[in-house]
């Protein structure tokens, strides 16, 4: 990738840390009583949401049938636990994603995981967030400059269809000549299912193609072949770098249309 690279991506995740922070003066000091009190309260919040949540789907007639799915009745023990996993894996995420420099200003960094915090923390977050959003939204600029300056050279069908953002790579079959992907499409914005690329050739490849997750494409004429650059995530977050030249590419769409 050439404008949404791995680092990219990874910077996109830093750009709305502040969003939910609130401002409390409590969060100035450590203190073990405040944290607690804070704690039990967002979790008793968590739980009446849940239950609530659980007692509208009850209610609704349709839930029972809609593609199969079951209601699942109110777990109070349960939804203890997955609040409490949220806020371990908040909180380590916080501490891995955000400076140093901001980490030395949180007094404690659980309170923090419940979105309070000092002004002078949340105007440094924000700081934070709002430089990182600039840099991604320059990078996305300067690719949209890039195709409306060498759309002319591109087949117009490739620059149309070759979007599969949301989607999932459910196969991958390869041939002497050629490469296809399946794709599932259901959280798409494409009804487009099966990408074949024709004489074809892997420049990059992280990872495994099956069960990835479709983030970014780029596309490229070099020297009169087409190369398409493809950022994936796996199952276990790890992204993938996926560089594929080839002379052409077709498109398939195997549903039905429902006009």
């Amino acid at each position: 990738m050439k404008y949404f690279t791995k680092e990219w991506y990874e910077l996109c995740q830093k750009t709305s840390f502040h969003l939910l922070l609130e401002e409390e003066k409590q969060a100035e000091t450590f203190s073990e009583e405040y944290f607690q009190k804070l704690y039990n309260t967002e979790l008793n919040s968590w739980l009446n949401l849940q239950e609530e949540v659980a007692s509208i789907m009850k209610n609704n007639e349709t839930v029972n049938t809609y593609e199969n799915n079951e209601y699942e009745p109110f777990n109070r023990d349960k939804a203890i636990e997955q609040f409490h996993d949220g806020f371990l894996y908040n909180q380590e995420h916080l501490k891995k994603e955000l400076p140093e420099t901001i980490l030395k200003q949180i007094a404690d960094i659980r309170v923090f995981a419940l979105n309070k915090a000092t002004r002078t923390v949340i105007n440094a977050v924000t700081k934070f967030c709002e430089d990182n959003e600039r840099s991604v939204t320059a990078t996305s600029e300067n690719y949209r400059r890039y195709m409306e300056e060498y759309s002319n050279t591109l087949d117009k069908e490739i620059i149309e269809k070759f979007g599969f953002h949301d989607c999932t790579i459910i196969k991958s079959v390869q041939n002497d000549i050629s490469l296809t992907l399946l794709l599932d499409n259901t959280g798409g914005f494409t009804n487009i299912d099966e990408v074949t690329f024709e004489s074809f050739n892997i420049i990059k490849q992280d990872d495994l193609l099956e069960d990835s997750w479709w983030l970014y494409e780029e596309v490229y004429k070099v020297n009169d072949k087409y190369e398409f650059h493809v950022l994936l995530q796996n199952k276990k977050m790890g992204l993938i770098d996926f560089i594929i030249s080839a002379v052409q590419v077709s498109f398939k769409s195997n549903k039905k249309s429902l006009l």
